[in-house]
């Protein structure tokens, strides 16, 4: 009798188990099934939710993403496996494994820098614009083009940042609207104003970029193109003879930290600097709060960041969710109040900025597109650093 009752209990646990796994294997098959071009939304969260994990890397804004994470986590039950790496060894991961059935990495931050190489390796799926509920909340040019290059929905706006020029308002009293004014200045107050080398950061391009600008001839002609075309850069030297005129009254860094932190230690009163990295270094008490940040007249190159999901990635219906929850309106806003990162949503009224939205709408200028980028950075070092 006991015998016969243990074997009909052990039955029932086999029966048990053997139901729980093919229920995880079905859950398991729906969610690498699910065709995220034509699911419902409640679909996707779904399929997000029996995946359950999502691999996401970074290499900024730490401290928000964790939070961020945990947040996710609570809220879906979908477990984040942050990596917060070096950015070219992020992209490094990425592109060796983009032959593969199926990688390592979900989403990931695309800069700018790397938005063409991996746009014309094919890295990512998409259109997403097609996929995450609000997109149209989200800064539609960036949707379309980052970098000067054509992203076509693939890659989710989840930030907007502009560079601009930072300065101590008790050492300059009438900041420079105009390239000329600026030139006045440095030449009137030797090594006060500093850049970082561009090959370092992105406010030393975004300076670098208005140089050319206003040396050379303008932007416009460089707009559409895939790669550089040498009839358009024939006159670069113009920009580099600026430059290599003026070495003894200008200050080079090393990083956009090292100018923002040069600037606060009262070696440089005026410099080249993000937004969104002015406001995480004034929130951690790395400069002083009267400094003052403005997009001059002559105009000051910015963009934003995106989010991708890579082609083979395992969880893709877990990386949807994910890019969602980063650009609801709760988060944009938690991100902005961390870290100063200007939503790429729209609709989220914001005050407390460093930069005006009146300043933004007038004097904000895009970058060229990529290739210029690359090959800017390469010829100022040649030019400038190694002479």
């Amino acid at each position: 009798m006991k015998n016969n009752l243990k074997s009909r209990l052990t039955f029932l646990f086999m029966l048990l188990c053997l139901t729980v796994f093919l229920s995880g294997m079905i859950f398991a098959a729906a969610a690498q099934e699910i065709d995220l071009q034509t699911a419902s939304w409640d679909e996707i969260v779904a399929a997000a939710k029996a995946e359950g994990q999502v691999t996401f890397y970074a290499w900024y804004f730490a401290d928000y993403f964790k939070d961020a994470a945990e947040a996710f986590e609570s809220q879906y039950g979908v477990k984040v496996n942050l990596i917060i790496g070096d950015q070219t060894a992020n992209f490094n991961k990425a592109i060796s494994e983009k032959d593969r059935a199926v990688g390592t990495i979900d989403v990931m931050i695309v800069g700018g820098q790397w938005v063409k190489t991996t746009m014309d390796l094919d890295l990512f799926y998409g259109p997403m614009k097609n996929v995450i509920p609000d997109a149209d909340k989200l800064a539609p040019t960036i949707w379309e083009v980052q970098e000067g290059v054509l992203t076509k929905g693939y890659l989710t706006p989840f930030h907007r940042n502009q560079t601009g020029i930072l300065y101590d308002p008790e050492r300059v009293s009438n900041p420079p609207q105009t390239w000329a004014e600026l030139e006045a200045w440095i030449d009137a107050n030797p090594k006060k104003f500093g850049f970082n080398d561009p090959s370092k950061g992105g406010s030393g391009q975004s300076f670098v970029h208005t140089l050319i600008k206003e040396t050379t001839g303008g932007l416009d002609k460089y707009k559409g193109d895939t790669d550089v075309v040498p009839e358009k850069v024939a006159n670069w030297n113009l920009a580099w003879e600026w430059v290599n005129a003026r070495k003894d009254k200008l200050t080079f860094t090393v990083s956009n930290n090292d100018s923002i932190t040069r600037l606060n230690d009262g070696e440089i009163a005026m410099t080249f600097a993000w937004d969104d990295n002015v406001k995480d270094m004034m929130n951690k008490g790395n400069i002083f709060t009267r400094a003052k940040m403005y997009i001059p007249r002559m105009g000051a190159a910015g963009g934003g960041d995106t989010l991708g999901v890579l082609k083979n990635s395992p969880n893709k219906a877990a990386a949807a969710l994910f890019i969602y929850h980063i650009i609801s309106k709760e988060q944009q806003l938690k991100k902005f109040e961390m870290v100063g990162a200007y939503p790429a949503r729209t609709d989220i009224p914001i005050e407390g900025t460093l930069l005006t939205e009146e300043d933004r709408a007038n004097n904000a200028i895009a970058w060229f597109p990529a290739p210029y980028k690359s090959f800017m950075i390469s010829e100022f070092v040649k030019n400038v650093l190694m002479k």
